[in-house]
């Protein structure tokens, strides 16, 4: 569980690529969905905390 945090993060930018790819070529309206967009914000940010903590406990010992 070491990398949790990098998943996390990368799961999020990719929930923003493909709703900016839904929305430009196949006229989603992704992009326009709060929740979307919240989902991926949240994620990034999640997962950026859980990667600090992560790192910070396992150099610390």
């Amino acid at each position: 569980m070491k990398y949790i945090g990098i998943i996390m993060i990368v799961i999020g930018a990719l929930v923003e690529v493909l709703s900016y790819v839904t929305d430009r070529f196949m006229n989603s309206g992704a992009v326009d969905q709060n929740w979307v967009q919240g989902l991926a914000l949240l994620l990034i940010i999640a997962g950026l905390i859980t990667h600090i903590r992560v790192t910070g406990k396992s150099s610390k010992a």
